[in-house]
Order: structure tokens, then C-alpha cells, then sequence
């Protein structure tokens, strides 16, 4: 979906915080989303322990 605006400011400033916006247009079934943390696929980002090594 497109909305015609960008995700920043043209010039943002220095030591302001932004928040992109976001495109959530595709979700997790409510089951899944409850399994895995987020019903956003792009925000579904798992912990995989010390130094992004699975044990």
C-alpha cells in the first residue's frame, strides 16, 4: 500500500528522533501471531541466544 509520503523527513534534524512509517500490510493469522510475538512478519525478528548462535 502507498500513501505518497516517505518514511523520514526530507531534512530531518540532527539528535531528533523519527520513526519511519510503517507498510503492515501483511499479517500473521492470529494463531501464528501469538506463537511467534508479533502479528507483523517484518517485525518477527527471533532471538537466537548469545552471539546469534542457536543452542
Amino acid at each position: 500500500m502507498e500513501y505518497g509520503i516517505t518514511p523520514l523527513p526530507e531534512n530531518p534534524v540532527v539528535a531528533m528522533a523519527y520513526i519511519p512509517y510503517q507498510n503492515n500490510d501483511k499479517l500473521y493469522s492470529a494463531e501464528h501471531g501469538i506463537v511467534v510475538g508479533s502479528m507483523f512478519p517484518v517485525l518477527n525478528k527471533p532471538f537466537s541466544g548469545c552471539g546469534g548462535s542457536r543452542k
